[in-house]
């Protein structure tokens, strides 16, 4: 069986993770859940794991209207954080 391709709303959230984690974090690297839903593991610029993001979930909260701005997006869903 081949991988389920990334919807719209995935991909765009796959480019903005590569915009704030680094380039290194591919469609390769997403993995389906049985459910079917795309998460990916964004690793920083040394090739570390870093965040668990899931693509589907995300994309879904954008188009749905909870998550309101691109800003709002990569400040609470995307960025790199300290807060443990």
């Amino acid at each position: 069986m081949g991988k389920k391709k990334l919807t719209i709303g995935e991909s765009k959230i796959l480019a903005l993770i590569q915009e704030e984690y680094g380039p290194q974090n591919t469609e390769k690297d997403v993995i389906r859940s049985d459910s079917g839903e795309a998460v990916i593991f964004a690793k920083d610029v040394n090739g570390v794991p870093y965040k668990l993001i899931n693509l589907t979930n995300v994309a879904a909260m954008c188009e749905n209207g909870t998550i309101k701005s691109e800003q709002e997006l990569i400040s609470k869903w995307i960025h790199i954080s300290d807060d443990k």
